[in-house]
């Protein structure tokens, strides 16, 4: 006899399967030796952890920095695990034998007499003395004041550290069974929640981000939270599946059909697939040459991206998290959710990045962004009314549109639009049908929208919610609260995905300045005229355009078409007796205002706009840099409205056919971009050179010492940086930074010395524009000795005098 499978049997043994699969890939990624010791070198990467100390100096006799004690001086230091450790300080006296009280977590530990010739001292701890959420090390001192400074001088503090003296190697199969069981836990939620096949790729995807954010950290801390968290995740799901089981469940509701059209079939949407596709070949083949060397727009934020992009596989490759980034804003290190992880892009590129690069990864992934922001574009038009041709106009109107065609040169961050339009067209079928799919859809096109950029992440939250609000069925409200069920799948999803995520993030900035300047704010804020202005990349009249709207560029390039404008004002009229019209109009029109950013000057007035509350009162969109990013959702809704605009365009009459062919035409022919620049990925002749140095000393280049291509070029140095880039700095390191950039001022020199760096690369042409008379200036510093010389770069190796290492 023939034994028989059920399917629930077999989509049960996928599960598990699936499961035992993770937990493989888990316990190779985590099972490897942690950090055991956690040193601050004081006066180099003891920012944002010390206080109580005078400003760095460097040490004649040690050759080290070292920084002045007061009164009280603290110094906060990373548990290494929950076993005995070994506290270490490196200080010597101002003169003669000094007396100093140690405390950890203010409790004694001992009262030493420090000698004035720089020694190590080791304190034994107990465990039970150690905090997880970090030790806060207290010296204690009488001070003195020597001939000539009026400070008040402790001791010299040149190093303190903690390490563990036991291993902890319970901690990673700890994290391998919570990751497994959360897992496992999240697919049994959402197969009680009927959610199909896709909560497979819903569970790789929460695996995934897990592993790769604090799970794969080498400090023992950061793993610590991450076990905490998925235990709580873990609880969370278990939760939501009692809850579940103990429901009756709901009927199934029809939804009723007016207004709507039926969907596209299979062969006229993958028709619309290879349209889509077409376009964005001919779109992006003269602006990509060779797709294997180079990458659209000039040096810049494209660097950084295809660098983030190698970052994840090596860092990965290596079993540690991408999270944190030792090499850059060397020696403290810089954690990377101080700007944009993006592992909708990272991540996901993961398997062609290891197969082709990260070039190819990041054109591939610019490319695919266009086709499926305009496939999504047209379904969610589809499915509010549009027919087949108008939803493949707006398709084309929003995928192709200038304010994506401008962030592709720079901000790949910002591409992930199909995952914006993805949780638009999963709330809107949730509305009308109560399925647990677009549920499913909403909460996941949330997720990969943030993990695209976090500027998705609270904004698009706003959107949904105005959404909701203006296309609620309020006579179908108890039945929409019926369905609590499918409509647990939504949050349920997104938390799982965003959690890990956000933690990093979470970490980075409640600890740093996360508000920018307002001027900042000001400068890239859009305004109403440049919803009207022709674009400058455009194939005819682009030049023309950069002439008579020379200030309309970057933050401003947020002009969706006249055509597209001028469908949209059809669709609103034509649909005037309908709810969907008015919603995408008012859905618009906030995305509009909010664009404007905290302010709209008008002559002399300023009038203040609804984004100066978000600025002064709201944490989240109080970090929002650039408003400008939210016209998208106002390019979306113009689109739409196009799409509605079209509807039924095969039974217009002949004069309105003709009126309509011609818009049509001009919104074709306003989306044929063509921007002037590529950028070569290939290594600089000077990263050549200083990959033959010996050595691994840090760099700095200069002016230029905060941007993209910083991050991108070591790559091939494989030196360190003392720089980086990001939305924020690391927590700590402005005055660093400020003093970095006055090279070649003998406080700029020193810095980099205690910094640990070894080569300043000045770009010469950028130099003298900055700071006319820098060359004089570095001849005068006998630290610097001039090394290298091409058609771009100078290279001083900086030299310490009359200093023992």
């Amino acid at each position: 006899m023939r034994l028989r499978i059920s399917p629930a049997v077999a989509t049960f043994s996928v599960d598990i399967l699936l499961t035992l699969g993770i937990a493989l890939v888990a316990a190779w990624l985590l099972l490897r030796p942690l950090e055991t010791r956690h040193v601050i070198t004081v006066g180099a990467n003891d920012r944002g952890v010390s206080g109580g100390l005078h400003e760095p100096e460097i040490s004649a006799s040690e050759g080290r920095p070292f920084r002045w004690t007061t009164g009280l001086a603290t110094i906060r230091l990373a548990a290494m695990g929950f076993s005995n450790h070994s506290l270490g300080l490196r200080m010597s006296s101002a003169a003669g034998a000094s007396s100093l009280l140690v405390s950890l977590n203010e409790k004694e530990l001992a009262t030493l007499a420090v000698t004035p010739a720089p020694r190590t001292y080791h304190l034994f701890i107990p465990a039970e003395w150690i905090r997880a959420s970090g030790n806060t090390v207290t010296v204690r001192s009488a001070t003195v004041q020597q001939p000539g400074d009026r400070r008040d001088l402790g001791v010299a503090l040149f190093s303190v550290g903690l390490a563990a003296l036991d291993a902890q190697w319970w901690l990673a199969p700890a994290q391998t069974a919570a990751i497994t069981c959360a897992t496992l836990l999240l697919l049994f939620t959402l197969r009680r929640l009927d959610a199909g096949r896709i909560r497979w790729l819903i569970a790789i995807l929460f695996a995934a981000i897990s592993l790769s954010m604090r799970h794969s950290d080498l400090r023992f801390n950061q793993r610590w939270e991450a076990l905490l968290l998925t235990l709580g995740m873990a609880g969370v799901f278990i939760l939501g599946l009692t809850l579940i089981r103990v429901s009756a469940p709901d009927s199934r509701l029809k939804q009723s059909s007016t207004g709507n059209r039926p969907p596209s079939t299979f062969n006229l949407q993958l028709s619309t697939l290879i349209l889509y596709t077409l376009l964005t070949i001919l779109l992006l083949a003269p602006l990509i040459p060779n797709p294997a060397t180079h990458i659209p727009g000039p040096p810049g934020d494209n660097l950084e991206y295809v660098w983030k992009i190698q970052w994840f596989a090596s860092a990965l490759a290596e079993r540690r998290s991408p999270a944190f980034v030792p090499h850059l804003f060397f020696p403290a290190g810089y954690e990377l959710a101080y700007s944009e992880l993006s592992p909708a892009h990272t991540l996901l590129g993961l398997p062609l990045t290891a197969v082709s690069g990260a070039v190819i990864t990041y054109n591939v992934l610019i490319a695919t962004s266009f086709v499926l922001t305009a496939l999504f574009t047209m379904l969610l038009a589809e499915r509010i009314g549009a027919g087949t041709f108008g939803a493949f106009i707006a398709g084309a109107g929003v995928g192709f549109c200038l304010w994506r065609y401008q962030h592709i040169l720079g901000q790949m961050n910002m591409i992930g639009t199909q995952w914006v339009v993805l949780a638009i067209y999963g709330l809107e079928g949730f509305l009308r049908q109560r399925r647990t799919i677009d549920a499913l859809l909403t909460g996941l096109g949330v997720a990969l929208a943030a993990w695209s950029s976090w500027y998705y992440g609270p904004t698009l939250w706003l959107l949904l919610a105005l959404w909701a609000l203006l296309r609620w069925p309020w006579r179908e409200t108890r039945a929409i609260l019926a369905a609590w069920r499918p409509a647990l799948a939504a949050p349920l999803v997104a938390l799982a995905l965003l959690a890990p995520y956000a933690h990093p993030t979470v970490q980075a900035l409640r600890g740093g300045e996360t508000r920018h300047d307002y001027a900042m704010l000001l400068l890239l804020s859009a305004r109403p005229l440049d919803y009207l202005a022709p674009s400058r990349y455009h194939a005819l009249w682009g030049g023309w355009a950069a002439r008579v709207a020379s200030d309309t560029a970057g933050a401003q390039l947020v002009a969706p078409g006249v055509s597209l404008l001028i469908l949209a004002g059809v669709g609103l009229w034509r649909w005037r007796k309908q709810r969907v019209a008015w919603m995408l109009f008012t859905v618009g029109t906030a995305s509009v205002v909010m664009s404007l950013g905290p302010e709209l000057r008008v002559g002399d007035a300023v009038i203040p706009l609804p984004a100066l509350l978000a600025y002064d009162y709201v944490p989240v969109l109080g970090s929002i840099r650039s408003w400008s990013r939210v016209a998208l959702y106002a390019q979306i809704c113009i689109g739409l409205l196009a799409g509605l605009g079209l509807a039924g365009f095969a039974q217009w009459r002949r004069p309105g056919r003709i009126a309509g062919a011609i818009l049509v035409l001009g919104v074709v022919l306003e989306i044929m971009h063509a921007a002037p620049w590529h950028t070569t990925t290939g290594p600089r002749p000077v990263d050549r050179w200083l990959a033959q140095q010996p050595g691994r000393g840090a760099t700095l280049e200069v002016p230029d010492s905060f941007a993209g291509p910083i991050e991108y070029y070591t790559l091939f140095s494989g030196h360190p940086s003392l720089t980086g880039y990001g939305t924020f700095e690391p927590a700590g390191a402005t005055a660093d930074m400020a003093w970095l950039r006055e090279f070649p001022s003998a406080r700029s020199v020193t810095t980099i010395q205690r910094l640990g760096g070894e080569y300043v690369l000045v770009q010469r042409d950028a130099m003298d524009r900055a700071r006319p008379g820098w060359r004089d200036q570095a001849m005068q510093r006998p630290e610097l000795a001039r090394v290298y010389d091409d058609e771009t770069y100078t290279v001083y190796q900086v030299r310490t005098l009359n200093v023992k290492r």
